[in-house]
């Protein structure tokens, strides 16, 4: 929609500029070579009379080739103006996607610190406490704890890792998308998991 918008304001911006040329450029050089030409006002200052001779006159047939100069002129400064009017529009539009995507960057940094620090230590008290509790019933919501801790961790470290972006519907009857990282995630979730049994070397 907005490139056929743009296209559009391409087009529009030399047809209007070949109607000022000839509608108002060409008349208006008319009037000032009838004015200040030979034929023109002499030392006895100008003769605006004139003025309302030569404006019509531009619109005759026979003045046509000579009209066409100045609407191809302003056709040709419509058409740069187009041009520059995008390119500032397209520069505007890509600052907007840099300063959008650093802006992002330091949220997802900062939310990595936070959340990492902070599940590390849900975590590992979880895993604490699973150590020392004997009664299988009081482990059972721990585990879980544990097991959601290193869920959050995965998904905090597939997305710092994520090399390409793909997207996925987040229900079935919604169109917003939001990344899809199952792979990474459970290639976390294993690797987490894998750390937990090792004992360290």
């Amino acid at each position: 929609m907005r490139s056929s918008t743009k296209k559009g304001g391409l087009f529009l911006l030399p047809l209007f500029g070949a109607f000022l040329g000839y509608l108002v450029l060409h008349p208006y050089t008319m009037v000032v070579y009838g004015l200040y030409g030979p034929h023109g006002a002499t030392g006895e200052g100008m003769d605006f009379r004139r003025l309302l001779d030569e404006v019509p006159a531009a619109f005759r047939l026979d003045m046509v080739p000579m009209g066409l100069p100045f609407a191809l002129l302003g056709a040709l400064v419509g058409l740069l103006l187009g041009f520059f009017l995008e390119a500032r529009s397209r520069r505007f539009e890509m600052e907007k996607r840099l300063l959008a995507v650093e802006t992002l960057r330091q949220l997802m940094v900062t939310l990595a610190h936070h959340l990492l620090n902070a599940v590390q230590g849900i975590g590992g008290f979880a895993s604490l406490a699973i150590r020392k509790e004997k009664d299988e019933d009081k482990r059972r919501p721990l585990e879980i704890i544990k097991r959601e801790a290193i869920r959050i961790e995965a998904t905090v470290k597939a997305l710092q890792s994520l090399e390409s972006v793909s997207t996925e519907r987040y229900t079935k009857s919604s169109e917003t998308l939001m990344i899809d990282i199952r792979k990474e995630l459970q290639e976390r979730i294993e690797a987490l998991n894998k750390e937990q049994i090792e004992p360290p070397r």
